[in-house]
């Protein structure tokens, strides 16, 4: 972090060096010389790629007075104001920098879906037809603009034989394909409109489960309710931790307000979603920043679409912009006790993050003690409890679901499994152990599962031979996992095949280099394979790691002491 501030300076100074130094030399600058300009465009900048938008457009708001032309400035100014909300202000923003013709990519954009919102569709088309290609927006641009234009022509024809367009697109974007077809045969209401939503939601190529959520939403407005509770209440027991399929299922069976609003017969809806799947992207591709400015978009388009919000959200998270998700998180409790649920969660692990993890253990447990409680909220609960080394509180709430399902169902290895890792830390092994070994009975190829409890055999000089095989049957279910890899490298060093060990301590050392038990045991392979010097260079090495827990590193400066044979 500091390294980055050093180099931000650097070129920051620099920047401003070359805009004094330009002005000397022409009489047009892109930059007003005025310092207090200059000091406004910085202190935007800084806040902007903080991602503090309401301080940036202070900055920015003063600096746009200059009549600059700068385009880097005019595309983070709209940036800030579009994830601001400031709706109107992008629009009289793009409307100056077009009447100066100094328009970009981000105000052609807010432009074009401005008079998509106000069916002025040919004239979106222009501002669509204007987008250019930028480094930044490059990963979604071709499908974007290719989208954008379609849909406005669709609008404007209102012909099902306008569904070509969506159909010439390129294979590339197989997806995005498939989903827009659904929507535009639902737009246009085509009787294929039902079997393109089952030809998705049954695809089994791609995770499509949320377009569950879009079929049962149609259905109901078709009037099919039946149909329509059949399908959402199936996939909802197949996936009960999809978000939006489940709090839908508890709206239509408490028959409340459903607050995530959708209709295929407004053309600004679909567009939300288009753009929904364009910011999902962005963040699966760690462009957190930019996967904002599209959700803000689906917001813009269907304000009425209250999940949009649990991406956005997200984001912040992983940008460590805490106290800005966490407000996000708390408006997603209006919308059902699933949401209220999951961001709950999420807000535990923010105090967490914020070193407040008292606060977050006594935040989660009201939520709970509060919120109707159902069996995969209390697995969360005890997973949570165990998490923060409540063992005891954890076992209690495990045992309790053992006790209200059958050991068909899906939680019941997993609860097992939890428990008897629950079990381990209070000291029983004998419970510990008796758990494990049922949960693999239920479900063998639980290579994690496995895991546990061959590599607690192997220190406990038990079932050594047995726990081997088991351990290369959990390195071939779950390969290049550095956990596993070092289990299996500590067996056979517990079987004394030091040469055997050290390949596959020396792999798990490349896989996970800065996790202190795995480099000790590679340090006393070494050491056990005549490589002592090498050895004690990684014990040192362990000794110097942050992770490194007290007890581990008594032993260590032991073995330096004294090598491995009297230590």
């Amino acid at each position: 972090m500091k390294l980055y501030y050093f180099v931000f300076k650097i070129l920051l100074y620099t920047f401003i060096f070359l805009g004094i130094s330009n002005s000397l030399y022409s009489k047009v600058s892109d930059f007003n010389q005025d310092a207090k300009n200059i000091s406004n465009y910085f202190s935007g900048v800084v806040a902007f790629n903080n991602f503090d938008y309401s301080i940036s457009n202070r900055f920015f708001d003063n600096f746009s007075k200059s009549n600059n032309t700068n385009k880097k400035f005019s595309s983070d100014y709209m940036q800030s104001l579009i994830n601001q909300g400031k709706y109107s202000d992008a629009y009289n923003y793009s409307k100056r920098l077009e009447r100066k013709k100094i328009s970009n990519f981000e105000s052609n954009l807010f432009l074009g879906l401005y008079e998509f919102k106000n069916k002025n569709y040919s004239d979106a088309i222009s501002y669509f037809n204007n987008l250019e290609p930028t480094f930044e927006h490059q990963f979604v641009f071709d499908p974007l603009k290719i989208s954008l234009i379609n849909w406005s022509k669709i609008v404007i024809s209102s012909n099902t034989d306008s569904i070509e367009l969506i159909k010439s697109m390129s294979p590339n974007y197989k997806s995005l394909k498939s989903i827009q077809e659904i929507f535009a045969n639902c737009y246009l209401d085509s009787a294929n409109t039902e079997n393109y939503f089952s030809k998705v939601i049954n695809d089994k190529t791609d995770k499509f489960y949320r377009y569950n959520f879009f079929f049962a939403n149609y259905l109901i407005q078709k009037g099919d309710r039946k149909k329509s509770e059949s399908i959402i209440n199936s996939i909802s027991k197949k996936f009960p931790r999809n978000l939006l399929i489940n709090q839908f299922v508890e709206s239509l069976e408490n028959n409340e307000k459903n607050e995530n609003k959708f209709n295929c017969k407004n053309p600004q809806h679909i567009l939300a979603e288009i753009f929904y799947t364009f910011a999902n992207a962005l963040s699966v591709q760690k462009q957190y920043k930019l996967s904002n400015f599209y959700i803000n978009f689906s917001k813009y388009l269907n304000p009425n679409f209250l999940s949009y919000n649990a991406l956005l959200a997200e984001n912040l998270v992983m940008l460590k912009k805490y106290d800005q998700s966490r407000k996000i998180y708390e408006k997603l409790f209006t919308l059902g006790s699933f949401y209220k649920w999951h961001a709950s969660k999420e807000i535990s692990l923010i105090l967490e993050e914020q070193g407040k993890e008292e606060d977050s253990v006594k935040f989660l447990k009201k939520i709970y003690d509060k919120i109707k409680i159902n069996l995969y909220r209390t697995f969360d609960f005890a997973n949570f409890l165990k998490s923060h080394k409540k063992y005891d509180e954890s076992i209690k709430l495990y045992s309790k679901i053992l006790k209200q399902v059958d050991k068909n169902h899906p939680l019941y290895p997993k609860v097992l499994d939890r428990r008897g890792t629950a079990y381990e830390r209070t000291g029983d092994w004998k419970m510990a152990e008796k758990d494990l070994m049922l949960s693999l009975e239920i479900l063998p190829d639980q290579p994690y599962t496995i895991n546990y409890l061959a590599y607690t055999w192997i220190e406990k000089n038990v079932n050594t031979k047995q726990a081997l095989t088991m351990l290369k049957k959990a390195n071939n279910l779950k390969k290049n996992d550095g956990y596993i890899t070092d289990s299996l490298g500590w067996a056979l060093y517990k079987l004394k095949n030091f040469s055997e060990a050290k390949i596959y301590l020396e792999l798990a050392i490349k896989i996970m280099p800065n996790d202190p038990i795995i480099n000790d045991h590679f340090a006393d392979c070494l050491w056990m394979n005549n490589k002592k010097i090498q050895a004690r260079y990684y014990w040192n090495y362990v000794l110097s790691l942050e992770d490194t827990e007290q007890e581990l590193r008594n032993k260590i400066e032991n073995k330096l002491l004294f090598g491995l044979e009297k230590s």
